[in-house]
């Protein structure tokens, strides 16, 4: 069953793979500055599902559409936990993205495996191996430009006020090299930028974007069908970027198979994007006109048109030595209307000190909380982890970080 729309296909339930050390690690040429790689994934089983879906008349038939690929990846000692964790990942990359950094260390899915947790990693719909043909906006993934600027290196291109303190992507950076010969930092030994072979590892995994109503909509429905099909109780989401908008979403539609949701820094701003943020331009585009979704959520008076809700702008946008350094919000005017089902699910957001989100996520935080959310908003610098940008979970402090989640998970169903 899938919220209301269609039974779960299950394609693929034949695949059991026992994941084993890999190979000893290969040496790297000292002239990289990258550390020797090696890729040490927790010991798990594994198997293959789609979800969601419904069939479709066409000209030459029937055809299933808007099916999407999940992983369930079971530890191999046995499930300990008693929450298991689906894992969603952001814009312009899929779920492969949690199994392994890209400096070769331990992904998130390693982390939570040896911590007794049952795993599921879906790839985003027309994304990844969730194939389709979006109707909506589908951009064609980040520049390399973009991507050192707005996640690996923005220290370097220094836009934006909280960007001079991103320290800890995988590398040698130019500016906190201890080498003391010359020759060992060249020009293509930049930290997190082309040609450093952590950052080509992480750009090769880039791919199209799909977003709007149409692909929320679809992964609402097929994150409340993986969950009611496949996982006896409820789920905790972990997600990052967009991934957060889908869990909002499917805890609107199924609060009652939500556990938690936590985000690390969600999908922008509420009723607004940033898209030129990264570079320190203060340049709003008007999005989510339902504040933190594209699609209509329950409100506690109910909304049949984005226009019914009342918004006002508060706070101010500053400067810090001519750099941008936070946005006022769109809220809705008091009294706000409630998110009566979302409202159900207690959430923990974070959020980097160095990232470009570090100017605006606090605007989700303060929609969210209006509308009857329970949300934890951590600063990670606050909890000791510093210097991380939006890719937390794949910098040198991300077992830093997983631990406060697993902690806060722990704490409330272990």
């Amino acid at each position: 069953m899938f919220c209301g729309v269609a039974p779960t296909l299950l394609l693929l339930c034949l695949f059991y793979a026992l994941a084993a050390s890999i190979s000893p690690p290969r040496p790297v040429s000292p002239v990289s500055g990258v550390p020797q790689i090696q890729v040490t994934e927790a010991r798990h089983t594994r198997k293959i599902y789609y979800v969601g879906g419904t069939y479709n008349q066409t000209a030459n038939g029937t055809i299933l559409q808007d099916q999407v690929y999940v992983e369930q990846l079971t530890p191999a000692g046995g499930v300990t936990q008693p929450k298991p964790l689906v894992l969603l990942h952001g814009g312009n990359v899929a779920g492969d993205l949690w199994l392994n950094k890209p400096d070769g260390g331990r992904g998130w899915a390693s982390f939570f495996l040896d911590r007794g947790y049952q795993v599921y990693i879906p790839d985003g719909w027309a994304m990844g191996r969730s194939n389709g043909a979006a109707d909506g906006p589908r951009g064609g993934g980040s520049t390399v430009e973009g991507a050192e600027r707005a996640f690996t290196a923005p220290e370097r291109y220094s836009k934006y006020y909280q960007a001079r303190v991103h320290t800890q992507w995988p590398g040698v950076s130019i500016y906190q090299s201890t080498h003391s010969c010359s020759e060992c930092i060249t020009e293509s030994d930049k930290n997190g930028s082309i040609n450093d072979r952590v950052f080509d590892t992480f750009y090769s995994r880039f791919r199209p974007t799909s977003v709007g109503a149409e692909v929320e909509g679809i992964m609402r429905s097929a994150l409340c069908d993986l969950i009611r099909t496949f996982v006896s109780g409820q789920a905790v989401f972990i997600a990052h970027a967009i991934g957060s908008a889908y869990a909002i979403q499917a805890s609107d539609a199924c609060p009652e198979l939500v556990a938690a949701h936590i985000s690390l820094e969600g999908d922008q701003s509420p009723f607004q994007s940033y898209i030129r943020a990264s570079e320190g331009v203060y340049d709003p585009i008007p999005y989510r006109p339902y504040g933190v979704s594209n699609i209509p959520l329950t409100f506690e008076t109910p909304v049949t048109e984005s226009t019914q809700l009342r918004k006002v702008t508060v706070g101010e946008i500053t400067y810090t030595e001519g750099l941008l350094s936070n946005v006022s919000c769109v809220l809705q005017q008091d009294p706000a209307n409630k998110l009566v089902n979302v409202a159900k699910v207690p959430m923990l957001y974070f959020v980097g000190e160095a990232s470009v989100h570090a100017l605006y996520d606090h605007c989700q935080v303060a929609f969210l909380r209006q509308a009857g959310v329970n949300v934890t908003f951590t600063r990670l610098v606050d909890a000791g982890a510093r210097g991380n940008g939006h890719f937390s979970f794949l910098e040198n402090n991300s077992d830093q970080i997983a631990l406060l989640l697993a902690r806060w998970i722990e704490d409330r169903f272990g």
